[in-house]
């Protein structure tokens, strides 16, 4: 399982992406409820949100969606006590992502190295470096 973050799937709504370039046919592909709340919100703030709205259910029917569970919410609060002591403290949502994707074990397919590196052990691809 590969985790695509909300920035990959701008891109492959886009069509600027193909993910099976990256991502073997057996290999399955998810995404996190926290990025299914930003890719929301962004087709709503759009200029044509239910043309957005509408291709957003074609992506998400093809992905897994992972929750926000207790698990992950174990991991996101040691995580951000972690980062906030060494100095390092990234967004919630994004601490949210890494801390599903490392509930799971699973890369995280994104292109917002800056902030998701400072994450021990979350194991990073970006698909969008050109």
């Amino acid at each position: 399982m590969k985790i695509l973050d909300s920035d990959h799937c701008v891109a492959i709504l886009r069509g600027q992406l193909n993910p099976s370039a990256y991502a073997s046919p057996d290999e399955e592909l998810a995404v996190t409820a926290i990025s299914v709340g930003e890719l929301t919100h962004g087709a709503h703030r759009s200029a044509k949100p239910a043309d957005n709205l509408a291709c957003l259910d074609v992506l998400l029917s093809a992905v897994v969606v992972l929750p926000f569970d207790e698990t992950s919410a174990r991991i996101f609060g040691a995580l951000k006590t972690q980062l906030r002591a060494a100095g390092h403290p990234i967004d919630d949502l994004d601490l949210q992502i890494a801390s599903v994707a490392l509930c799971h074990a699973a890369p995280l397919a994104t292109h917002n190295r800056r902030h998701f590196r400072r994450v021990p052990e979350l194991t990073i691809e970006d698909w969008l470096v050109g």
